[in-house]
């Protein structure tokens, strides 16, 4: 197995376990305003010396107006949605719906909305919103996704944070930014989350487990937030779409980590989804024109 797939498989590996961390995190005591301070600390600090190196007076070369929209589309409100998903949901809905979702709104958004000349199999796109469907039977009528009460709820933000992580995607694919340039902004300009956090819930967060905190911060501020794109930019550059294809393994991991490492139930239908949603991303992700959508 050639260095750039054990590189994308690590990468798949780390966003499915991404909400399964969250969850975590959320069990031990750490609500989603208590965890995006501890990402945006870590990440916005270690990116700091970076963004001063391009310059933060032209915005790292992108220019304010489109900073400040990639900013709103993936900064703390995208974190709070996403991380607030597992609040109400388990974390096996959060790895199968947002990687799921994110190249079909994507897709969507580039062909009808940027008027980009993208193809995109409709088989594809039809097996991954039957995957999403199930899991949306399972959360409301499945005893409220494994005696969870209200998992709709959380399914809901996770496609609401699919859809922003598309649109910051496609943005960025649109507009030709470095991508560097644009974590390392993203992640600095986060920093302003600090002060309002403080004035809210003062020292709060802090009050937690040094673990669990330490936990949080490498993962995702560390881990998701930057080591994850930058290693997936570079898989991309040498496989190009083959790197897409890559992605479905995210929430076949996503999945049994929540099973193993949190002893989360995998009902029939969750795993019959699951099924549907890896076949409908490698389905489409075959396409040889399907939008180069990346995740975090």
């Amino acid at each position: 197995m050639s260095t750039s797939i054990l590189q994308g498989v690590l990468v798949a590996l780390i966003w499915g376990a991404q909400p399964v961390v969250s969850r975590y995190g959320y069990q031990l005591g750490l609500s989603a305003e208590d965890a995006t301070l501890v990402r945006y600390l870590a990440s916005g600090l270690l990116m700091l010396p970076y963004a001063l190196m391009r310059g933060l007076g032209n915005a790292c070369g992108i220019g304010w107006p489109r900073a400040l929209c990639l900013f709103m589309l993936s900064g703390p409100l995208f974190s709070l949605i996403l991380i607030g998903g597992v609040s109400y949901a388990p974390a096996s809905h959060g790895a199968l719906i947002h990687p799921g979702l994110t190249p079909l709104f994507g897709a969507l958004i580039s062909r009808f909305v940027l008027k980009r000349a993208e193809r995109f199999s409709m088989a594809g796109m039809a097996l991954l919103l039957a995957g999403i469907a199930l899991i949306g039977f399972d959360s409301l009528h499945g005893q409220a996704a494994a005696g969870i009460d209200g998992a709709w709820r959380g399914d809901l933000l996770f496609v609401l944070s699919a859809f922003m992580w598309a649109w910051y995607m496609v943005l960025n694919k649109h507009w030709g930014t470095r991508p560097l340039d644009v974590v390392a902004l993203v992640q600095v300009l986060s920093l302003s989350y600090v002060a309002p956090y403080l004035m809210l819930h003062g020292m709060q967060a802090f009050a937690h487990p040094a673990s669990a905190l330490a936990l949080q911060a490498f993962f995702h501020g560390v881990l998701v937030s930057v080591l994850s794109v930058a290693m997936f930019n570079g898989v991309v550059a040498k496989l190009g779409v083959k790197a897409l294809m890559l992605g479905a393994l995210s929430p076949l991991f996503g999945l049994a980590i929540s099973a193993l490492a949190l002893g989360e139930t995998l009902r029939p239908a969750l795993l019959v989804g699951a099924a549907a949603i890896v076949a409908g991303l490698a389905w489409s992700m075959r396409t040889p024109t399907a939008p180069i959508v990346r995740q975090v």
